[in-house]
């Protein structure tokens, strides 16, 4: 079946690259809406944008390599083991009762998506001109992270709901999660952990966190993971079929024979070169100025904490395929910090020397540099069946 699907068109990388151009286009101007304009106006630009990404993101064909696992199911064949109880649920609420094609499905996960972000930015809309298009160009694995990206969307509730102090709408949204996606928990703890815990008032400046990213950005090597793989072989977890699989596929999802450069056989560059250091500035920019951020308003600290460990977690990880799906557990409220950031008061030159170099590392080289690029997954859409 999964061969039968990838023999299909890949799509029109002219049609991909302008649905792609245009809905980027389409955020920016409703977040600059949302952003200057009266908050009468929030629910058009709200509308438009939320419409905008879930058509053309939920309508996407055969993208990814989790895309035909979960198509399957919601064309009643499951190929997820053991699905948790609120995704089974949801998938037969919307297959079996509502009887949606499987595209208004998808269409409806992305529309989920957006719409637990834009509630946020309805809490802070001053931010919403930088956090609105940065949220679809950080959050591009909602692609293929099916599954994880619907629990992804509580978890954005879930914070939507704590910027509104309404803890008991916390703990119900934080519930879903694990309920979606197991793994959901990883998010769940460090939500918790990081509402609890004002690690902005016991941590006096940035530079302990700057020190660990700056040490381990120059010192670390993900090859250091290679010895889980005989470790994991060995573990026993009986007849779990989920942990086994894991297991016994362990070089894939725990080594670098699990690195997206490592299968496409990607090699480094002076280009690459080039975008690693502003990447590497731009991070130090969002870990400096972020935590500032967070000791003025405390509202962010979940949202700052979060892109931390996203950020510690791409370094160690790389892209090593499970340490990118929990570096996904973390990555989507960036946006919010990255946001905060650009809007704090600062003297002229320094914003825009923290502007360049932010929109250099997330437009130019997270969107621009990549257009007219096929991705690996192909770029195709329910018209291209």
């Amino acid at each position: 079946f999964l061969v039968l699907m990838i023999s299909m068109s890949l799509g029109d990388p002219i049609v991909y690259w302008l649905l792609r151009i245009l809905l980027l286009v389409t955020l920016l101007v409703c977040g600059w809406g949302i952003s200057y304009q009266e908050k009468k106006f929030f629910k058009v630009y709200a509308l438009v944008a939320g419409a905008a990404y879930s058509l053309i993101q939920g309508l996407r064909w055969n993208r990814g390599q989790d895309y035909p696992h979960y198509y399957s199911d919601l064309m009643g064949k499951w190929e997820t083991p053991d699905p948790e109880l609120l995704y089974d649920g949801i998938v037969n609420f919307l297959s079996n009762i509502l009887c949606v094609p499987y595209w208004v499905s998808f269409v409806i996960y992305s529309a989920l998506l957006i719409s637990a972000f834009l509630l946020v930015l309805k809490k802070v809309p001053k931010i919403a001109v930088w956090a609105l298009p940065l949220f679809f160009i950080m959050t591009g694995s909602a692609e293929n992270l099916i599954r994880q990206y619907l629990a992804v969307s509580f978890v954005i509730y879930a914070y939507n709901a704590y910027l509104s102090n309404n803890f008991k709408l916390v703990i119900i949204y934080l519930v879903c999660v694990p309920f979606i996606h197991a793994s959901g928990l990883f998010a769940v703890f460090f939500f918790i952990l990081f509402a609890i815990i004002k690690f902005e008032k016991i941590i006096k400046n940035p530079w302990i966190l700057l020190g660990i990213y700056v040490l381990l950005y120059f010192f670390w090597d993900n090859s250091y993971f290679s010895f889980l793989t005989d470790f994991l072989q060995n573990l026993n977890f009986g007849d779990d079929y989920k942990m086994r699989s894991y297991l016994d596929n362990s070089e894939r999802w725990f080594s670098e024979e699990g690195s997206l450069s490592f299968v496409l056989g990607t090699k480094s560059t002076v280009s690459s070169l080039i975008s690693d250091t502003v990447s590497f500035l731009s991070y130090i920019l969002v870990i400096y100025y972020g935590f500032y951020a967070c000791k003025i308003n405390s509202q962010i600290r979940i949202a700052y904490g979060f892109t931390y460990l996203a950020i510690i977690m791409k370094i160690i990880g790389g892209d090593i395929e499970m340490y990118a799906r929990f570096y996904n557990w973390l990555i989507y409220l960036s946006p919010i910090v990255i946001g905060t950031i650009c809007m704090t008061p600062m003297k002229l030159k320094e914003r825009w020397v923290v502007w360049a170099i932010l929109i250099i590392n997330f437009y130019f080289y997270g969107f621009i540099r990549q257009i007219g690029n096929i991705p690996y997954a192909g770029c195709a859409f329910i018209w291209d069946r």
